[in-house]
C-alpha cells in the first residue's frame, strides 16, 4: 500500500488555504539501503529542478562537447545556486550539506581561479579558502549552508571577467 498526501488544507489560520489549482511532481525511487545511501536528497533535486537550457546557432567554442562549470565531488552535499557576485564580478556558489555528516565538503570550480573566500549568505567574507586542482575544499557542518566566493583575472582585451 502507497499513500501520498498532496495538500493539507489546514481550517486556521487561513480557512482558505490550498484553494485553487495546483500541479505536483512525483516519482518512485526504489534503492536497497537506507534513503542516506541512496543519494535520495540528491535524485529529488534532479527530478524538480531540470537544466535549463539555450539553443544558440551552432559555433566554434573552446569547450568540449560535454562541461561542467561546478560540480559537486563530495556527494552529502547540493550545490543550489551559481551566480555572478552581487558587488563585484568574482563568481558566488552556495551549497548545503543534506546528509547529517560533518567534514570537509569539496567543490570543483571553474578553471583559472584565482582566489575563493567562504562568505555569509550576504557575501560578506569570513575566511580565505585555497584553490587546489580547480577545487575548493571546505569545512561543513551537518545540514549547514555554505557560500563561496571565487575571484578570477579579468580578460586585459575585453575587460569581462572569467569564466
Amino acid at each position: 500500500m502507497l499513500r501520498l498526501s498532496l495538500l493539507r488544507s489546514p481550517e486556521w489560520p487561513d480557512p482558505h488555504a490550498d484553494e485553487g489549482h495546483h500541479e505536483f511532481t512525483y516519482a518512485l525511487y526504489p534503492h536497497g539501503g537506507g534513503w542516506k545511501d541512496a543519494l535520495t536528497v540528491r535524485r529529488g533535486y534532479e527530478l524538480n529542478y531540470k537544466l535549463i537550457s539555450m539553443p544558440v546557432e551552432k559555433h566554434e567554442g573552446a569547450l568540449a562537447p560535454e562541461h561542467s562549470f561546478v560540480q559537486a565531488r563530495s556527494e552529502n552535499i547540493i550545490v543550489t545556486a551559481l551566480k555572478k557576485a552581487e558587488d563585484d564580478d568574482a563568481l558566488v556558489l552556495r551549497f548545503y550539506e543534506w546528509a547529517g555528516k560533518e567534514g570537509e565538503a569539496e567543490v570543483q570550480i571553474p578553471p583559472g581561479a584565482q582566489s575563493a573566500a567562504e562568505t555569509d549568505l550576504m557575501e560578506r567574507p569570513i575566511g580565505s579558502l585555497s584553490v587546489q586542482n580547480d577545487g575548493v575544499k571546505v569545512h561543513t557542518k551537518p545540514y549547514e549552508i555554505k557560500t563561496i566566493k571565487v575571484q578570477y583575472s579579468p580578460i586585459a582585451s575585453t575587460g569581462a571577467a572569467r569564466p
